[in-house]
This record gives structure tokens, sequence and C-alpha cells, in this order.
């Protein structure tokens, strides 16, 4: 029995790559970084288990949450978490629903860009119980690397007051059109291909496929009015000069166009997607300790911390 015809393989293969990629795993270490972590586990509304780590050095003066990228897994920011943690700051570390150790979602179509919001949500109640009697109690912030940026600026839209955040960190987070995004991305990849017209048309009706199935446009609708209800958080968004994943124009546009807090951006010299902390870890590890201490009020101790850049990256 012959498989099905290659457009159709194509259009199958792209769409499942693109809609829904497959869950990535914890495949490195706290200790390989020399980290001791505080395992946790939180369970989120719709009854899934979410597993994370929490490291707290000596008298930390503030909590970061860091949300990784799309279908990779927590330990895929340990680097990030070794220079936070060496500026003395607690760092929270989780897998999103499907990836590293957290369970898969059990109900609804995979891919939809929505659910992993209940899991921060989860997980932003267990930090705050957890330093609920400690100094860097409502000193909390957040971290989003890429797709886990997408998924905090979503989760400061959705908030009670309670559960407010000074500050956010945007790393390599795409603030585009997701349809627009995935254009470009094809377009790239059938550079030199054959039958590059009707493999044109295939990728517009791809990408609009994949947009529509993980709700993107909600999303970045709702990214809009959560932006323009941020007055009182700081935004600190870090992007790469070789970004080419999408648009950093647009992204940067985003942010002067939306954004009601104040904002700083930092375009990292020979920076990269999701590898901007790995091309400039001790200026990444300043600029990201003096903008929370800013943020949160406080003297940043800098004689009583580790080199940044000393571990990891």
């Amino acid at each position: 029995m012959t498989g099905p015809p290659a457009p159709l393989t194509y259009l199958v293969r792209t769409f499942r790559r693109l809609a829904a990629p497959d869950p990535g795993a914890d495949f490195e270490r706290p200790a390989d970084y020399g980290l001791t972590a505080e395992p946790f586990t939180v369970v989120t509304g719709d009854g899934l288990r979410i597993a994370g780590w929490t490291f707290v050095p000596p008298e930390a003066w503030g909590v970061v949450i860091v949300c990784h990228s799309r279908s990779t897994g927590k330990s895929r920011t340990l680097k990030q978490t070794r220079l936070l943690y060496d500026q003395g700051l607690a760092v929270v570390g989780f897998d999103f629903r499907g990836c590293g150790e957290s369970d898969a979602s059990r109900r609804g179509p995979r891919g939809n860009l929505w659910d992993p919001l209940a899991d921060l949500e989860a997980v932003s109640a267990q930090v705050r119980r957890r330093f609920a009697d400690t100094p860097p109690a409502g000193r909390v912030a957040l971290l989003g690397c890429s797709f886990g940026g997408n998924m905090a600026l979503a989760h400061l839209g959705r908030t009670s007051g309670e559960a407010r955040y000074p500050a956010l960190v945007l790393d390599s987070t795409p603030l585009v059109r997701w349809q627009d995004m995935l254009g470009e991305q094809l377009r790239r990849e059938r550079q030199g291909a054959r039958w590059r017209v009707p493999r044109a048309a295939a990728d517009r009706a791809m990408a609009s496929a994949v947009s529509a199935w993980t709700r993107s446009p909600a999303l970045y609708r709702h990214a809009r009015r959560s932006a323009r209800q941020q007055s009182g958080v700081a935004l600190l968004y870090i992007v790469g000069e070789r970004e080419s994943l999408f648009d950093a124009r647009d992204s940067r546009r985003f942010v002067e166009d939306h954004w009601a807090g104040p904002a700083e951006i930092w375009r990292v010299p020979r920076g990269r997607h999701l590898a901007n902390h790995v091309v400039a870890p001790r200026e990444y590890a300043r600029r990201v300790s003096d903008f929370l201490a800013k943020a949160y009020g406080v003297p940043l101790p800098r004689g009583e911390q580790a080199e940044a850049g000393s571990h990891g990256a």
C-alpha cells in the first residue's frame, strides 16, 4: 500500500510541527549548575499535576518565576536560574503541561495556546504561599522566555488584585501576530525549494490554519489589552540583534504602542533567540537584577553577590 501523496504529507507534517510540537523533557539537572532544588508539585484547576523547582539563596531579596519556551522544559532555564541565583534572587522554574515532569492535558485539542495559563496560575499561587512569611513576600516578578513570555503577559491580564506583580521580564518573546510569524518562518524554509509558487499558497493556508487551531488571534488581542492595563508594572524587554524567529521591530513597536507602564528595551549585541543570556551572561545578570531591584524598590546588595556568570552560562 502506498502512502499519502507528497503534498498531503507535507501539509500534515508541517501542521503537526507548528500546531503541536513534540514536548521536551528535562535533560539537565540542577546539580549540573551547582544548585540544590526544592521540588514541588501543584494541581491546576483542570486537575493536572505540574512539577517545579524552587531555588532560594541566603537572604534572598526577591523572587522570579521563570516560564520556559514552548515545548521545552524547566531544565532549559537553569543557566538563567544560576545567573539570577548568584544575584541573590530566589528562582522558581516549572514545566508547562505536557513538558518535562508535568502531566499532559487530557482534554481539548493539543496545541491550544490558552491551556498553559492554568499552569502558571497554579504555580503563582504556590509561590505566594511558599514566600508568604519571608522577606521576599510581595517581591515576585515574572520572566518569560519566548512563548513563556506570551503566557506571562497573558497571565498579567487575568490576575486578581492580590496577585499583582511589580515587574515583568520578556526574553526573546514574539509580541507579534503568530500567523505573520509562521508565514515568515515558512517563507524562509521554502527558499530554494521546487514548486515555490504552489508551496507559497499552501504555506499561507497552513499559517492561517495553525493560527486558528491554536487560538493565537484571541491570545494576541488579549496581550494588547493586558499590556494597556499594566500602568503599575515595569517591563524589561530583551531581544537579540540577530533574532530570527520573529520580526523584532514589530515586537519593539508593540511595547512602544501598548505597554502602559515604564518599559526598557535591551537589544543584545550578537544576541539570538533564547541565547541572549549565553552571549552576554554578566550583562544579562546585571541588567535583570538592577531592573528588578528598581522595580521592587530595594537596594541591590552588590558586594554580597557572587560574580555574575561564574556558573552555567
